[in-house]
């Protein structure tokens, strides 16, 4: 799959409030993540997929830069 983290976020129904308070860090730090899913460790994607409810490796965590 090719989900996004700000996708998944939405399917979930979650603010990014939302996740960034279940994830124990800042908003404005999960809007980073969210921005630049390429720069979250593997510990935070794959707590950040438990919160949407979905496996890891079917999100996308690579930006393409075109």
């Amino acid at each position: 799959m090719d989900i996004t983290p700000e996708i998944a976020r939405r399917i979930a129904g979650l603010t990014q409030q939302e996740v960034a308070d279940r994830m124990g860090v800042h908003v404005q730090t999960y809007g980073k993540m969210e921005k630049n899913p390429q720069d979250m460790s593997i510990k935070e994607a794959v707590l950040f997929a438990d919160i949407v409810g979905m496996k890891w490796t079917d999100l996308c965590y690579v930006v393409n830069s075109n």
